[in-house]
């Protein structure tokens, strides 16, 4: 029998030239090589406690290797794919995993031969090295595997996947397995005291956030600010501190945010409601430029009710609106959008009708006209999401096959979010939370459904929630100010 020592000897070698720590300045090499080294460390245990193979065991690990250690190879590396042997013979598992690497196997040939494996290893040696120079050798382009081969090619085709397959493969894997075995109960009994210290250690700071959003507030003579980025409090003080100071440089140029409502968001523009968008990745130069010329975003914005009225009246009086839950976007380019359909529309109507299915009324429907780049759906909220860009005809088609649908979705919708409201409202009392979010991703059913469960068997379960800030999403995390995220449909 091998031991846990002797294997890890064996391997010290290998997890000196892949260990995470040493790829501290690059991220994403440092958590490929974290996540397989998980996944060979389940592999291995699994091999000396219950000489098994786990049947989620993969047949390759993706691991970056240092080119070479030359000043000028620093930040250059080599994705190497090393074999696990569907094998129980720890040793030959040990040495392929070596020999992908060109790293010794001296250590490993002294090592005794495990039980029911001498025989076997001596007589399949040259094959698997063959098996192995094929495999280190190949390219490392993408190449799709078919859906459809199956028998004795699928081995062929499994040792070709592309790093890229693979690498998705394990993070499916590895999120699967999370999710499978995490129950809300234990995973908060190990994250709430994480939790906590983060939200008491912020509280500090967001005080002097919020008393700093008051002055700039008042000295630029704005409604309001509000933080839209999704970046931590941190980021949200610096946005803070740029302003002030471009206000200090530039006193005059900032008069044409008074009475406005400012928005730290993801592009610098005017939004359809009105509020100035300022991208906090941009530099001062760039708001400034913004500022300056906001009188040319604001005729646009003057314009959009009248586009909005155009499209209306085409489509029989249908409601046209903006999607619930959307990203922000700029006036002036939804403005290009509405042209855009409107005129697809009419050409549609220079040589067809519409069909005579549809009601003489649509203004019980409500369409949303997204970016070049937008999908074709009915949302979750029954409205009808169309892209700028898409055909008269295509458009039409799409309104005839879903208005059922629309009208179905919507009501439903209406339903649902006063039930939501209600349950919200018992979630934070209940639990004592200082907020209650969720994710755009979270339709009304869902968070029903969360917040319901939430109630009947947190209160049960003994959650310990309060004073935190607790997020409904699709995942578990503590975020780096203490916000709690836990997916809707977490298990008990």
């Amino acid at each position: 029998m091998i031991s846990s020592s002797e294997v890890a000897t064996a391997l010290r070698p290998f997890y000196f030239a892949v260990h995470p720590d040493l790829f501290g300045r690059y991220p994403q090499q440092r958590q490929v090589n974290e996540d397989s080294l998980k996944l060979l460390s389940a592999h291995l245990e699994s091999l000396l406690s219950q000489k098994r193979i786990l049947p989620s065991t993969p047949r390759t690990l993706p691991f970056y290797i240092r080119a070479s250690n030359a000043p000028q190879d620093r930040g250059t590396f080599n994705l190497v794919k090393v074999p696990l042997e569907r094998t129980v013979d720890t040793k030959l598992v040990l040495r392929r995993i070596l020999e992908s690497c060109n790293l010794s196997t001296e250590y490993v040939d002294k090592m005794p031969a495990t039980k029911n494996s001498s025989s076997s290893s001596s007589s399949t040696s040259s094959t698997h090295e063959e098996g192995f120079q094929q495999q280190y050798q190949q390219s490392f382009y993408y190449r799709k595997r078919s859906e459809y081969n199956f028998g004795k090619d699928d081995d062929a085709d499994n040792q070709d996947d592309s790093p890229f397959e693979k690498e998705f493969d394990l993070f499916q894997f590895r999120i699967k397995k999370v999710r499978e075995n995490e129950t809300l109960r234990k995973w908060l009994r190990k994250q709430v005291v994480t939790a906590t210290v983060r939200t008491k250690a912020v509280q500090e700071l967001q005080e002097e956030v919020e008393k700093l959003r008051e002055d700039v507030t008042k000295r630029l003579g704005l409604r309001e600010i509000i933080y839209d980025c999704g970046w931590n409090v941190e980021h949200f003080r610096g946005c803070l501190k740029s302003l002030e100071k471009l206000s200090e440089l530039h006193p005059g140029a900032l008069d044409g945010l008074r009475d406005r409502t400012l928005v730290f968001a993801a592009f610098t523009g005017v939004s359809l409601e009105g509020h100035v968008m300022l991208f906090t990745g941009d530099v001062q130069r760039n708001w400034l430029e913004l500022i300056k010329t906001i009188d040319k975003h604001d005729s646009y914005l003057s314009k959009l009710p009248a586009y909005e009225y155009a499209l209306s009246q085409v489509l029989r009086n249908i409601r046209i609106g903006r999607r619930k839950f959307m990203p922000k976007a700029q006036a002036m380019a939804y403005a290009s959008h509405l042209r855009k359909i409107t005129t697809a529309l009419l050409d549609y109507l220079g040589k067809s009708k519409f069909p005579k299915s549809w009601p003489m009324d649509l203004s019980q429907f409500e369409l949303v006209v997204e970016s070049e780049a937008g999908p074709l759906m009915v949302s979750p909220t029954g409205q009808l999401i169309v892209p700028a860009t898409c055909p008269g005809s295509l458009l039409v088609d799409f309104l005839t096959n879903h208005l059922a649908e629309a009208l179905e979705k919507q009501s439903s919708y209406d339903r649902q979010k006063h039930i939501e409201r209600d349950l919200h409202a018992r979630c934070v009392a209940q639990f004592r939370l200082l907020s209650l979010t969720k994710d755009d991703s979270v339709t009304p059913d869902r968070m029903i459904e969360c917040l319901e469960k939430l109630l009947s068997q947190g209160v049960k379960d003994g959650l310990e929630l309060a004073d935190l800030n607790l997020t409904i999403t699709t995942y578990y995390s503590v975020l780096t100010d203490g916000t709690v995220c836990i997916p809707w449909d977490w298990k008990q």
